[in-house]
């Protein structure tokens, strides 16, 4: 009987360590499922989390985007602003540079840049006139008369805009 009875216990003893192996291995597996819908749930808020930064930082670098664009706004209108003057400075200074001299030498140099622009607007109109009359040979004078023509008007318009351009005082706002 002893060997059936340790037989049977061996037997009962295996079946014993079977079933809770089996419910070890269960509990095992179970866990192992809760352990992967934790880290799911927690991998869920770190995405929620990485999203609202994200759009937080988003909104930051918008902002600063934003202030960067207007101070360079204002940098360019202050430039503007500062490169106008620097125009008339110039040709004040080098008017005072000068110095004193004969009166109908300063009544000459006082006429000569008016003088200039006007006779410079009248040769255009004469230059004009002349290609759209045909008193010129089209054959030989189209390449002169064009390059004249491109020539005069942008000294014309130059002189014009360099008397008559923005030289206002700035307003104080």
């Amino acid at each position: 009987m002893d060997i059936i009875t340790a037989a049977g216990g061996g037997l009962a003893g295996g079946a014993l360590g079977a079933a809770f192996g089996a419910l070890g291995s269960i509990l095992n597996r179970g866990l192992g499922i809760f352990e992967t819908r934790e880290k799911r749930k927690d991998r869920q808020l770190e995405m929620a989390h990485e999203v609202e930064r994200w759009g937080h930082d988003l909104k930051l670098a918008a902002e600063a985007r934003e202030g960067r664009i207007e101070e360079a706004k204002q940098a360019l209108a202050k430039a503007d602003a500062e490169g106008s003057w620097r125009g008339l400075e110039a040709s004040l200074r080098a008017e005072a540079d000068i110095g004193q001299s004969w009166p109908w030498v300063a009544a000459v140099r006082a006429l000569t840049r008016p003088v200039l622009t006007l006779l410079l607007w009248i040769l255009f109109a004469v230059l004009f006139l002349s290609a759209v009359s045909g008193a010129l040979e089209a054959a030989t004078a189209a390449g002169v008369v064009r390059t004249a023509v491109e020539t005069i008007a942008f000294s014309a318009s130059t002189a014009l805009a360099w008397w008559f351009g923005d030289r206002a005082p700035k307003r104080d706002e």
